[in-house]
């Protein structure tokens, strides 16, 4: 079909409205009792069916980077589904996606590794920063909002980078999560219903996988996305506000929230923007 070969569409529009319907379909099939703790799934089951579209379906086994990204993220889907199934809380459930998350990191990089210094301190600087990212979602209580919007801007900050060192199918890959994520959020506003659980922080560790390629596989200033980190700790400057505690007020809070998140992924860009300046590898 034509409309779906149309780039927006692609990267926005499709996975936005396949996360909507996604969401909704796993909280059906959930019942009341787990519907609400998986529909988190929604988002990951979003972005595989984007790569898919894409991308396209990569062979198993993989022979290159972006199909190891895939099928690890696959795994991660399954994991975080299994373990709210299982009944695991988020923060033990947290430590096996955290352990999911640097296997699946380690298993992408493994054509750049050993490598040099360079190679070695990306892996530990960005397995830092996932572990940083997981255990601040990890404890956010029931609701979706903050832990949503957080990957959500992070989603954003990676796909401009990624655009920004001429990184297209990255690009493309980080703001359909951005807008999968998008997805979930607006079946949580202006009220929450549903739960972030694991399924949730199995969509945050694919983020942490596209950094990875990104980071390993193109000529874009990945360094620049340390500066996103932020995005995770906003919720903080969010619960200073003097916002009424009402429903209303919770749902102005998630508002501020975003944008708070996003200022911190703009400055992640626009960093990246200007040390790509007059380089070969901008994209503009």
């Amino acid at each position: 079909m034509a409309l779906l070969d149309d780039l927006v569409v692609q990267t926005a529009l499709f996975p936005l409205v396949v996360g909507v319907a996604a969401v909704g379909v796993v909280r059906l099939a959930g019942g009341r009792t787990r519907g609400p703790r998986l529909a988190a799934a929604g988002v990951a089951a979003a972005f595989l069916a984007a790569y898919a579209l894409i991308v396209g379906l990569p062979a198993l086994p993989p022979p290159s980077s972006m199909g190891r990204l895939f099928w690890s993220a696959v795994a991660g889907l399954v994991i975080g589904v299994g373990a709210d199934l299982a009944g695991l809380d988020r923060r033990r459930g947290t430590w096996l996606l955290g352990a999911w998350v640097t296997a699946s990191l380690l298993w992408i990089a493994l054509p750049v590794l050993p490598g040099g210094l360079d190679t070695i301190t990306a892996a530990v600087l960005l397995l830092a920063g996932g572990w940083i990212a997981l255990s601040r979602t990890a404890g956010e209580g029931e609701g979706v909002a903050t832990p949503g919007v957080a990957l959500l801007a992070a989603a954003v900050a990676v796909g401009g980078v990624a655009l920004v060192g001429a990184s297209a199918s990255v690009a493309q890959l980080a703001f359909a999560l951005a807008a999968a994520t998008g997805g979930l959020l607006l079946w949580n506003w202006p009220v929450e219903r549903h739960a972030w659980g694991n399924a949730g922080q199995a969509a945050l560790g694919i983020l942490v996988l596209l950094a990875a390629t990104l980071t390993f596989f193109s000529s874009a200033h990945a360094e620049a996305l340390l500066l996103a980190l932020p995005a995770f700790f906003a919720d903080r400057l969010r619960d200073r506000l003097p916002l009424p505690r009402t429903a209303a007020g919770r749902a102005m809070g998630t508002v501020a929230l975003t944008v708070l998140a996003l200022v911190p992924a703009v400055a992640a860009v626009g960093v990246a923007f200007l040390l790509s300046a007059g380089s070969d590898v901008s994209g503009y």
